[in-house]
């Protein structure tokens, strides 16, 4: 369906499904409802306790640890992105504890600057300096109990 077509039929009221909605919200819904369930993606029943037990050894985010600051742990995360491969995704050794904030701001960057380029996978770790200036220059002055900024 092209832009006039959705055009004409947005006006006449017909609603459309969201993969139809122009712009960056359109390429997410599609993105998202093509990636697949995050069972479908390897996290199944296995991976909660592995990453239950991870978090227990590891109470504490890493990247909040490597500027100075004790902040709860809520996501195992794989340094690496594993892109389904099982033998990454199981390799404990290339999972850090993070908060919400860190895997959501801070890593979501650093996996930009991976793909294109710009750093390596010993960059990806949240202590590493590359990390660490980032969180820094990105970091609220204060967050929520969720590691969210306020206001």
């Amino acid at each position: 369906m092209d832009f006039y077509a959705r055009h004409a039929a947005m006006r006449s009221g017909i609603r459309l499904p969201r993969v139809w909605l122009p712009g960056k919200r359109g390429i997410y819904v599609v993105y998202e409802r093509d990636r697949g369930s995050s069972r479908h993606r390897g996290y199944t029943a296995a991976w909660d306790r592995a990453s239950q037990q991870f978090k227990r050894q590891h109470p504490c985010c890493l990247g909040c640890k490597a500027v100075g600051k004790v902040t709860a742990v809520d996501v195992t995360d794989h340094v690496e992105p594993h892109r389904g491969d099982q033998a990454k995704f199981w390799d404990s050794s290339m999972w850090q504890p993070c908060c919400r904030w860190h895997h959501d701001v801070v890593k979501k960057r650093l996996e930009l600057m991976f793909d294109s380029g710009e750093i390596g996978v010993a960059d990806l770790w949240l202590d590493s300096r590359a990390a660490q200036r980032l969180t820094r220059r990105l970091q609220p002055r204060r967050l929520d109990a969720d590691g969210w900024p306020m206001g």
